[in-house]
């Protein structure tokens, strides 16, 4: 009876996850492909009961000044600036499993620290504390990251892995859709807000001890130890010297710092200024979810087939959407339009991180993987941790010279999400004629295809 429950249960899940793909289920390495799926699903639920809205709820416990809350949703690209010297340090580890479960133990042991702070320092000094604190364990968690994808390219066949990246997204949307909604929950019914948080932080750690083991049970490849050592100074003298690299770079650039002028507050906006509650943010995040179930597969195959510069133009375009619906949410719309946000970003999340992650690794030389995506990594997190400060600046100054209006009940943010709409528009139309030449050699493929006998 238990036998034939198991396989039931796994035939439901080869059909839901793999859609019976039998070059995904027949290829070498099954094995450690199905842990590192195990391993995303731990640390999504990590992800999720420490994730940036109740980060910011256990900083609104602590009357944290709303400029550190703007930036709590960002605080780990932040921290990726030291991600820089990953090159240099990477080269030195001989294990990159010991070096990932001792990191990632360390980071998220901090992580869940945050919420236990306040119960030992005043109000006063705990928000600075926490902040610090956070700073600390994405540090680390950037090197951890770098070590992380460095084995997972290792292991995953590039033939692959646009679907099987799909896949392991998909099982750690379950997650996503059930962790939410219960934690929400039951932190808006508790009496005592800031102990209902502690609690759910706490049962992060729990689930951190899983991941850990998830790890474990991988396969460690032998690692490319780059054939000239590298110095401090080709941190930034090798990338920088790679042309069609820095082309790359200066686009992504673009894209992250004029979408963080807005959208590092889009949490503070939800919570402080239109009354959402807990419950209404996830569900919300759960429509999200539920549509992304079928949009993974097809994007899957997409990635793997299609040039990745043509997807990541149509990737601006989503976000160009997705910022002009931001500008007209108001107290008003909040409901009707966050949820219109949350169906946009169903497509927007995934084609974004699957195309970044291929077009990046296509792009990087395989022996100086950890120097290269050590500088993306800072120069990313960089620009984030800049752009916030330009989005307070015109936050402050356009609720000190302009009453609501119109659709714009709360200006201050709505015209800074305009903004970033602006300046999206922008980048479309600057980007277009270097994808135009993708776009002919594209439509020419696909007219090749087609009269073909």
């Amino acid at each position: 009876m238990l036998e034939k429950l198991k396989r039931g249960i796994s035939q439901i899940y080869i059909a839901l996850f793999y859609r019976n793909d039998t070059t995904l289920l027949t290829m070498p390495g099954r094995k450690d492909r199905n842990w590192f799926i195990i391993q995303a699903l731990y640390g999504t639920i990590f992800g999720l009961v420490t994730a940036a809205t109740y980060m910011t709820g256990l900083f609104n416990q602590v009357d944290a000044p709303e400029i550190i809350i703007g930036y709590i949703p960002i605080v780990g690209s932040i921290a990726g600036v030291m991600v820089l010297f990953a090159g240099v340090s990477m080269q030195r580890i001989r294990s990159r499993k010991k070096f990932i479960i001792i990191g990632n133990t360390i980071y998220k042991s901090l992580v869940v620290l945050m919420a236990w702070i306040p119960l030992f320092v005043s109000k006063a000094v705990a928000p600075y504390l926490m902040l610090i604190c956070a700073l600390v364990a994405f540090a680390i968690n950037g090197f951890n990251g770098i070590a992380i994808n460095s084995w997972f390219v290792d292991l995953i066949d590039i033939r692959i892995r646009g679907q099987y990246m799909s896949i392991r997204s998909m099982v750690s949307l379950v997650a996503n859709i059930i962790v939410p909604l219960i934690a929400s929950r039951f932190i808006d019914i508790a009496t005592d807000e800031y102990k209902a948080l502690v609690i759910v932080f706490t049962i992060g750690w729990i689930i951190m001890w899983a991941e850990s083991y998830s790890f474990y049970r991988i396969t460690e490849p032998p690692v490319n130890v780059p054939k000239q050592k590298i110095k401090l100074k080709d941190v930034l003298i090798v990338p920088i010297k790679d042309k069609k690299f820095m082309g790359f770079m200066v686009l992504i650039s673009a894209f992250y710092f004029i979408w963080y002028i807005a959208m590092s507050y889009g949490t503070l906006y939800q919570m402080n200024y239109l009354n959402l509650s807990y419950t209404f943010i996830s569900v919300a995040s759960i429509v999200n979810c539920l549509l992304q179930f079928v949009w993974y597969p097809i994007i899957g195959k997409i990635i793997d087939r299609y040039n990745t510069d043509v997807i990541l133009f149509f990737c601006f375009i989503f976000y160009f959407i997705d910022s002009l619906m931001w500008s007209f949410t108001n107290i008003s719309s909040k409901f009707v339009m966050i949820l219109i946000i949350n169906v946009i970003a169903s497509i927007t999340g995934p084609l974004f991180s699957l195309t970044l992650f291929k077009k990046k690794y296509d792009m990087i030389p395989e022996e100086n993987r950890s120097l290269y995506d050590g500088f993306y990594t800072s120069i990313i997190a960089a620009i984030i941790a800049v752009a916030p400060l330009l989005g307070n600046f015109l936050k402050n100054l356009i609720e000190q010279n302009i009453k609501p209006f119109w659709v714009f009940e709360v200006p201050q943010f709505q015209l800074i999400f305009l903004i970033t709409n602006i300046f999206m528009g922008i980048l479309l139309i600057v980007n277009f004629k270097s994808v135009s030449k993708s776009l002919k050699d594209l439509r020419a493929e696909r007219k090749g295809n087609s009269i073909k006998p």
